[in-house]
């Protein structure tokens, strides 16, 4: 009888020593991981407090009193976490903190109860006093904390109705454990096995917090399973080769070795049952990985893998192919496992197209720069008899002769200077002098001593692309410049005809040109320009304004 009472008093004191460590641990990962997910700060207090108040359990002494005494303490932050879950601001949460802490001061100062002799333990709190009292404000503050989360069962719908149900059921948990303190109050003379079920309770509750919105939560979820699962059938199988063999000299040695080759064979169909578990519907074959990477390969560019990856995903979770996936945050844990995997194998699909554009735009400019090279060859010998044959023409013939010639000889360097590989050589430019050299008017629009980190001599070329464009177009021309925390952004733009839309998508390519007399290479140079320092021009709408680049060089 001895040996069985201390074997009942150990399995106690384990219970409790393993729910003091996991709920430190849990409150950590709480405050650590959960910002995005509401109330996981207050829980993360609350499971704190209830890991100090198994502590208190194990510990007879003034000590372990004053653990008990932070009970309302608990509740309070019970409350605060149901508040933030269910979405209510109409819970006076700071009067829910008042009462909490008056109780507990109360039962610190005026006594919360006495450890008592226990069967199958030893000993065992008892509230008394007016620790009666904060044990009842303690059973309010719970109860309100579940009226709370109920309502919001009731309302909620979806991915949110199924996290409530969760944290309900791990709280069933965690009533069904703290009755084990009422057997003293209510003269039960029977061992308090409820409490074993606290380290329990704690688990539930914040898997069930976490487990929609942190996949790292999942994935530790997964070994927990897996890990219990072998744990127990190890145990099961401990049992009955001990109750076969108890009278063989080599029993210990038989049952442990026959439950440790067991788990290891039945170890992969374990973790696979448990990930299951965890991530029901979220199984992703071989099959699916070949075929979906196949069909993202054949994209032919980034507008077309987007839509190739949402047919993808939408086939394999079973939606309409027309029908929006549902929101990653708001996703069970199998469709979010899926996403995840769809996600990793997009970026490598748009890594890949990055490469297969990168090596075709090399090929495409060294193309281009050997035809560059053949036109100026080919062309420049014909130009220059053509200005000598005309030396004698009208003066009005010549002119116009000079200025066509003039026209193809920038055509010429510009092809050169696009196809030609080049690097740029950035320096501290200021930038409302830059522009002020090209166009005095246009730099007021730009801040004295806006400096800008840009290669002075590609600058100038792409100031004077835009610039001479602007000014081509007619009218008023605007410049304006502000930095950013990250960039500094540039506007150059002007009130002409504006941009007819049929070339709108192709303006930054070679030979695509507004202006009648244009080369059509200079937004491609200012592209160039703009990638090299690693930033972008866009096209973009302004009021007052029917044409404007954006500029964005990063800082």
């Amino acid at each position: 009888m001895a040996g069985g009472t201390v074997d009942a008093s150990a399995l106690l004191v384990a219970a409790m020593g393993l729910a003091a460590l996991g709920g430190v641990g849990l409150a950590a990962l709480l405050w650590r991981h959960g910002d995005g997910e509401p109330g996981t700060r207050p829980l993360a207090v609350f499971i704190l407090l209830v890991g100090g108040w198994a502590v208190g359990l194990l510990v007879p002494d003034r000590f372990g009193i004053a653990m008990m005494a932070l009970a309302p303490m608990g509740g309070a932050a019970f409350v605060h976490f149901a508040t933030r879950l269910a979405e209510r601001d109409d819970v006076p949460v700071r009067w829910i903190y008042a009462a909490g802490t008056a109780a507990t001061l109360a039962a610190l100062f005026g006594g919360s109860g006495q450890f008592v002799s226990w069967p199958g333990t030893g000993t065992l709190f008892r509230y008394e006093g007016i620790g009666l009292v904060a044990a009842a404000v303690t059973t309010v503050l719970a109860g309100l904390g579940h009226a709370i989360l109920v309502s919001a069962w009731r309302k909620g719908d979806g991915l949110r109705r199924r996290q409530v149900t969760l944290v309900l059921t791990s709280s069933g948990l965690g009533l069904a454990s703290v009755t084990g303190l009422a057997f003293p109050l209510l003269g039960l003379d029977a061992y308090p096995w409820p409490l074993l079920l606290l380290p329990l309770y704690l688990a539930v509750l914040a898997y069930a917090v976490l487990r929609y919105r942190l996949m790292a939560v999942n994935r530790w979820a997964v070994r927990a399973v897996c890990w219990g699962l072998l744990i127990a059938l190890a145990a099961f199988l401990s049992a009955v080769t001990a109750g076969f063999a108890a009278n063989w000299t080599g029993a210990p040695f038989v049952w442990t070795a026959a439950a440790l080759l067991v788990g290891m064979g039945i170890g992969g169909p374990v973790r696979r049952l448990a990930d299951r578990l965890v991530h029901p519907g979220g199984e992703v074959s071989a099959a699916d990985l070949a075929r979906w990477r196949q069909s993202l390969a054949e994209a032919a560019d980034d507008d077309d893998l987007m839509p190739t990856a949402r047919r993808l995903l939408n086939e394999r979770l079973k939606l309409p192919d027309d029908a929006d996936p549902p929101g990653f945050d708001r996703a069970p844990p199998g469709a979010r496992r899926i996403a995840g995997v769809m996600a990793d194998l997009v970026a490598q699909a748009a890594l890949d197209l990055d490469r297969r554009h990168a090596f075709a735009e090399r090929q495409r400019l060294a193309e281009l720069g050997a035809l560059a090279a053949t036109v100026a060859h080919d062309l420049r010998n014909p130009m220059n008899i053509i200005a000598m044959a005309t030396a004698d023409a009208e003066p009005e013939t010549r002119g116009e002769v000079r200025a066509q010639l003039a026209r193809m000889d920038a055509l010429v360097r510009d092809l050169l200077d696009y196809a030609k590989p080049w690097r740029v050589d950035p320096a501290e430019v200021d930038l409302a002098v830059a522009v002020a050299e090209l166009d005095a008017a246009a730099a007021s629009g730009i801040p004295a001593g806006l400096l800008l980190r840009a290669d002075p001599g590609r600058l100038r070329q792409l100031l004077v692309n835009l610039l001479d464009n602007a000014k081509a177009a007619g009218g008023r021309v605007l410049v304006t410049a502000e930095r950013g925390d990250t960039e500094l952004v540039l506007d150059i733009c002007d009130d002409g005809p504006g941009i007819p839309d049929d070339i709108r998508p192709f303006l930054f390519r070679p030979f695509v040109s507004r202006s009648p007399g244009g080369t059509g290479v200079g937004l491609a140079i200012v592209a160039k320009v703009m990638a090299a320092h690693g930033g972008s021009v866009s096209l973009i709408e302004r009021p007052g304004w029917s044409t404007c680049f954006r500029l964005r060089f990063p800082q």
